[in-house]
């Protein structure tokens, strides 16, 4: 199956640049110019390729060095410093592990150092996740508010227009009192007439893309009413955390793992969504799905 190597969406096959980026796709993620991040133990290895799959890095590979004698994880290069991140906190988890079965103790506090470092880690990986996204993607912009900034600015050339047409008019059949002379009355009235009715022309354009949007806007309108029907029926909160492996206590973690869970859950049944569209539509869902008052069904 094809893969976009920026988005790390998986396509079916057939389709040849990813929807959301226009990068053109490739067979594997396998294809992608990867880093040694870290050498131990083949267990150790797999371990942490898990880890990283189950947060969204999808890149990573286990290679074997004979050299060494040890094997070694590779990650795609646009994602080794996030990568970095998570090995850090996945190291902290692993640590915190192997005290609780040193100390034959069924639970082991954190102290409150370490548990601010570790939460700021989590934090600081999902910001720049965030920073990374809005770099890489424009901010999305609903059909019909283009449609309305479309027909509002159409509107505003065409009255310019032609009101700048109808006075210059006037000017050349002297029904008003303004007179050009020479080869200025020719200059000018030609600039004039050339500028007012390029101004008709992009507003009657503009028009056309207002129309244009007026129709996605529907597409728009009726594909949110199918997601939203779909998340009703299939979304709940006590779904989408069961579905996430060790969910975070801090609310603001839950909810970086909320949403990327949800959009997960909505591309998998809603092929080719954009990802602003699909972004801003889970952010307008959230608050039904995890809402104070909203009970589990």
């Amino acid at each position: 199956m094809p893969w976009c190597p920026k988005c790390k969406n998986e396509y079916v096959e057939g389709v040849k640049t990813c929807t959301d980026c226009g990068c053109e796709l490739i067979d594997s993620l396998d294809e992608l110019e990867k880093e040694g991040l870290i050498f131990g133990s083949e267990e150790e290895m797999e371990e942490l390729l898990a880890f990283f799959s189950c947060n969204g890095l999808k890149s990573g590979e286990i290679r074997f060095d004979e050299t060494e004698d040890l094997y070694e994880l590779f990650i795609a290069s646009e994602e080794k410093v996030r990568a970095s991140r998570y090995l850090q906190v996945f190291q902290k988890e692993k640590n915190l592990k192997e005290r609780k079965e040193k100390a034959g103790e069924e639970s082991v506090q954190l102290s409150e150092e370490e548990t601010a470092a570790e939460t700021k880690a989590l934090l600081d990986v999902e910001e720049e996740k965030e920073a990374e996204a809005v770099v890489s993607e424009p901010l999305y912009e609903a059909a019909s508010q283009k449609a309305e900034n479309f027909r509002s600015g159409a509107y505003t050339l065409l009255v310019a227009g032609i009101a700048g047409m109808i006075l210059l008019v006037c000017v050349y059949a002297e029904v008003l009192p303004i007179r050009f002379y020479g080869s200025a009355r020719y200059l000018t009235g030609g600039v004039m007439g050339a500028l007012f009715l390029l101004f008709i022309v992009m507003g009657i354009l503009s028009l056309k893309s207002s129309r244009k949007f007026e129709g996605k806007a529907k597409e728009e309108s009726a594909l949110k009413e199918e997601l939203r029907r779909w998340c009703d029926e299939n979304l709940t909160s006590s779904k989408v955390d069961s579905s996430i492996p060790d969910l975070p206590e801090e609310e603001e973690l839950r909810y970086f793992k909320r949403t990327e869970q949800i959009r997960s859950m909505i591309s998998k049944n809603f092929l080719n969504l954009e990802s602003g569209y699909l972004e801003n539509f889970v952010d307008e869902i959230y608050p039904d799905i995890f809402g104070d008052d909203k009970e589990d069904e």
